[in-house]
């Protein structure tokens, strides 16, 4: 019996992984062009799925698509920044308040866990692998709200603040704080604390705004 062959689709998302990889560890620089055929080529890939792959960045703004097509890494300000930053404290704050209700001891497990690789991360400075637990411990914290959209603005905006974290070069001295601020997270949901639990996000969002511009001498990349 012969066995089905991988369509386009999964090609377009181990494209959309890798690039948007290559993005979150600045080897494309904001402003960067993504030229298809180069692209492609590196990739191993056809015109197709990358397209599709590239669409899906552009929603996600790590990509502009200009005017033919033509694809560039998404630039951002210090303005831009700081808008992100305050709609991130808003929403993740409510986020972890909404949660509350829907937590189970498996959900707390998930979130131990996901702690637990971020410390190992850590210690082997392994900062990608890091950034992408994080994102998912905020996400997994947005999930259990059952509100889809919420999970889809908090991960859009995640997106554009990691590679801002990446780009300030301050991960390896403040992963750790980041890390403690998260079991704090985590006992707050675990007591069902509703209080604690949005108190304990928005000071965590706060110190790493604080944490990252210390690092990066008050400026924004």
């Amino acid at each position: 019996m012969l066995k089905k062959l991988a369509q386009p689709e999964t090609l377009a998302d181990r494209a959309y992984k890798e690039i948007k990889k290559a993005i979150l560890q600045s080897q494309f620089l904001p402003g960067d062009l993504l030229p298809e055929e180069s692209i492609a080529s590196m990739l191993g890939i056809s015109r197709t799925p990358l397209r599709k792959a590239v669409t899906r960045l552009a929603y996600e703004g790590l990509v502009e698509l200009e005017t033919g097509k033509i694809a560039r890494v998404a630039s951002f300000t210090s303005q831009d920044m700081e808008n992100f930053l305050r709609l991130r404290e808003l929403l993740e704050g409510f986020s972890a308040e909404q949660a509350v209700p829907f937590v189970t001891a498996e959900f707390i497990d998930a979130l131990k866990q996901n702690a637990e690789a971020q410390k190992v991360a850590i210690e082997s400075k392994d900062f990608y692998a890091y950034i992408e637990l994080d994102a998912q411990f905020h996400v997994m914290i947005a999930e259990m709200t059952q509100n889809a959209k919420l999970k889809d603005f908090i991960e859009q905006i995640n997106n554009h603040l990691h590679r801002y974290l990446i780009l300030s070069g301050t991960l390896e001295n403040s992963a750790d704080k980041a890390l403690l601020e998260h079991h704090e997270i985590v006992k707050a949901l675990q007591d069902r604390d509703v209080s604690l639990a949005g108190a304990a996000m928005r000071k965590h969002i706060r110190n790493v705004e604080i944490r990252t511009k210390q690092g990066s001498g008050g400026s924004h990349p």
